[in-house]
């Protein structure tokens, strides 16, 4: 057996650099939940269904305003300006992209930190429970903001553009900077609360998205069974149409709502946003439930 040894100097040093405080360290949570649903800084086949969903998304709004082009080259824009969707349509026209996207990205936010035990790192912090969760929900918030809002830019500026009086046309739309941003708040109410709650417990990212699908497409059936053979009270579990309806009374365009249970059953709009603020109500409470025993 040697004897020899060897005596390392460690030495132990303060640390120096910056100390942050809660509110960089909330920034830094959102940040790294916009990097995880947009696959950033992670193997290619992570950015595969977000950035296809994204680029899905764009295309309409692109082949609206390749559209109006053209029709105004044949000097036809006015004999066809029926045909292009204006901006409460085209949230129709990406809905069930959004809903997806929503699927996937809330249990990419929640799923990975839980299973691998990443929440007793973040729980050594100067950061609470609210916090953390405030912070996952602003960062899904942020994504789908510019995933509803970017496609919009696209066909408000090309509106702009092409009507040969930019200034005109922007004063004369100026209640769109609310109601775009509106309109794709409520289609984030009416799918986050839901899709956080069952990625709250569940291991697998892939399981949560699946029954958040399932949960949704089964409730708007069975909303509009209960609805018809019941009471008409059941279509507010059509949790999708919420989204449609309100969208419809931010836009007064009713005819988004159209074939909606809830429109079906004269379900007031304002009934509609108490049922969406209540379901946000309940996630929050479920969530914060949930992580304060687990962090």
């Amino acid at each position: 057996m040697s004897s020899e040894g060897a005596i390392f100097d460690l030495d132990y040093r303060r640390y120096e650099g910056e100390r942050t405080g809660r509110p960089k360290i909330r920034w830094a949570i959102v940040r790294d939940g916009v990097r995880k649903v947009l696959g950033l800084r992670r193997k290619a086949r992570r950015k595969i269904l977000p950035w296809g969903l994204i680029i899905l998304a764009m295309l309409p709004a692109i082949a609206i305003v390749g559209f109006q082009v053209f029709t105004q080259g044949l000097g036809a824009d006015e004999l066809l300006e029926d045909l292009i969707p204006s901006h409460s349509d085209y949230f129709g026209v990406i809905f069930v992209m959004t809903f997806l996207f929503v699927a996937l990205s809330a249990p990419e936010l929640l799923v990975p930190d839980r299973v691998s035990n990443v929440l007793t790192v973040y729980a050594s912090r100067p950061l609470t429970v609210a916090d953390y969760l405030l912070a996952r929900v602003a960062a899904l918030l942020l994504v789908v903001l510019a995933y509803t809002l970017l496609p919009q830019v696209v066909i408000y500026l090309g509106g702009a553009v092409l009507s040969g009086d930019f200034v005109g046309h922007i004063s004369g739309n100026l209640d769109l900077l609310w109601k775009i941003p509106a309109g794709a708040i409520a289609v984030f109410a009416t799918q986050a609360g839901v899709a956080f709650m069952i990625s709250a417990f569940s291991r697998r990212r892939g399981a949560a998205a699946g029954i958040y699908i399932g949960f949704t497409i089964i409730s708007a059936i069975v909303a509009a069974v209960l609805a018809e053979t019941v009471n008409r009270w059941f279509a507010l579990l059509d949790l999708q149409g919420h989204a449609q309806i309100l969208i419809g009374e931010i836009f007064s365009d009713p005819e988004v709502g159209e074939g909606s249970t809830l429109v079906e059953n004269n379900i007031p709009p304002g009934v509609s946003l108490i049922a969406v603020a209540a379901i946000a109500g309940l996630a929050a409470g479920l969530l914060y439930r949930r992580y304060r025993r687990i962090m």
